[in-house]
């Protein structure tokens, strides 16, 4: 009697609880059960793809694919399989279906522009998925389904943010969290058809996705003209033509201005491709930092892979800025010659990938001012036709003001370069 009379009065809170949480339970069920329908739907056709070293028998890189047509073709992301196109004598693909090997893969067609791949593999006949279509409503529920980190098949629920970038390079922004070893695995809408391909992560929650569309040109080309042999050429007609692209974007795009101290300079050059940042540091000698430095610096935010550990395809420049109330013109100059010096947005590649930078030093002059101009080639020694530069720019004026204007370009050809730096540097204006 006691329990019951200390029961009674607690009654409504408890029934309100129940009550909420049946509510949550029947959306999470709603939500999961969508999922393990795809799911079950789906899982015969998506795969684990391993590449594996020839001599040691092992796993060295690991993705997912899944089956596109009845004939035994397979997608993926072109990273997933690149060390094979780029040392077929050490590595091969396998794919499985958890623990059980399905057969070996054979690359048949690549746009490395767009990480995508085609392999193809023994057994015909079995089912593959439906295709759908990128163009979903902001806030539609996305299926992606991949292997990560080695630990088995998983689908996860994710939100349809619409497209970063323009046709033909775009990708799909996904809220979602992908993690290593999905990378190209399917990810449906909520009817179970494929509207991407799993290909990047850009944080905790956030990834990429091919479009289906750029998957399915891919395939069609493939059923047209068969498949593909002449790996090197390919990849270099695909990264300059991606490199084209960006250029011609970038000349036709209507380029704003904005100062920087003395210098008017261009706020952004392509808007959809590159993301810019700034920072500065102040003088103070009481801190042991006896000058002013300023920069700002832009990049682009998408890369093309040539192996799982080499990646091209890059855009980069920046401002910076130095002064100095602290130290003598001499000391300050030393300063300055450093940052021109440094070369910044480069990895440093494996003398095996690229020769060594081979740099010029000039005097050229735009902006109404005379520049100390280094111009800095390396050339990839696998794909002889693309090439990275580094350039920078130091103004030659007695004033305590500097400035040095940096830029990066990786995998493309001379004539594409100047294009660019004849409109970047043309548009510069001295405004002190």
């Amino acid at each position: 009697m006691k329990f019951i009379k200390r029961i009674l009065p607690k009654i409504p809170m408890l029934v309100f609880f129940i009550c909420l949480l049946l509510v949550y339970e029947n959306e999470a069920w709603s939500l999961t059960g969508r999922a393990q329908q795809i799911y079950e739907n789906n899982s015969q056709a998506v795969f684990q793809i391993r590449v594996i070293d020839i001599k040691s028998q092992s796993k060295s890189v690991i993705g997912s694919g899944f089956r596109i047509s009845s004939d035994g073709l397979l997608a993926t992301n072109f990273h997933v399989i690149s060390d094979v196109i780029d040392k077929p004598e050490q590595y091969r693909i396998e794919y499985f279906s958890g623990e059980e090997k399905e057969g070996d893969l054979v690359i048949q067609s690549i746009d490395v522009a767009n990480d995508l791949a085609i392999l193809k593999g023994g057994e015909t006949g079995k089912i593959s998925l439906r295709f759908g279509s990128s163009q979903l409503h902001q806030g539609a529920d996305v299926y992606p389904m991949g292997n990560p980190l080695d630990i088995g098949m998983v689908i996860v629920e994710g939100t349809y943010n619409g497209f970063i970038g323009g046709d033909p390079y775009k990708q799909i922004i996904l809220s979602a969290p992908l993690n290593p070893g999905m990378s190209g695995g399917p990810a449906f809408d909520s009817k179970g058809n494929i509207i991407g391909v799993n290909v990047a992560i850009r944080g905790n929650n956030l990834s990429y996705l091919v479009p289906i569309e750029y998957l399915l040109k891919l395939k069609d080309n493939l059923e047209q003209s068969g498949p593909q042999e002449d790996w090197t050429e390919i990849i270099q007609e695909q990264v300059l033509k991606r490199y084209g692209y960006w250029v011609e974007k970038a000349l036709d795009f209507d380029w704003s201005y904005e100062n920087f101290g003395s210098l008017k300079i261009p706020q952004k050059i392509m808007d959809s491709e590159t993301k810019c940042w700034g920072k500065s540091r102040p003088e103070d000698p009481k801190e042991n930092k006896f000058f002013f430095y300023g920069t700002k610096r832009c990049e682009s935010y998408r890369k093309i892979f040539l192996t799982s550990e080499m990646s091209t395809g890059f855009m980069g420049y920046a401002f910076s800025w130095m002064e100095s109330e602290s130290l003598n013109s001499l000391e300050l100059y030393r300063k300055y010659s450093q940052k021109y010096s440094s070369a910044i947005f480069f990895l440093n590649l494996s003398e095996n990938d690229v020769t060594e930078f081979q740099c010029q030093n000039h005097f050229v002059k735009f902006a109404d001012h005379d520049w100390k101009a280094a111009y800095c080639v390396r050339q990839y020694k696998k794909y002889p036709k693309l090439y990275d530069l580094f350039l920078s720019f130091a103004v030659l004026v007695d004033s305590p003001r500097k400035y040095i204007i940096q830029m990066g370009l990786s995998g493309l050809n001379e004539p594409l370069s100047k294009r660019l730096l004849r409109k970047f540097l043309g548009n510069i204006q001295w405004n002190g």
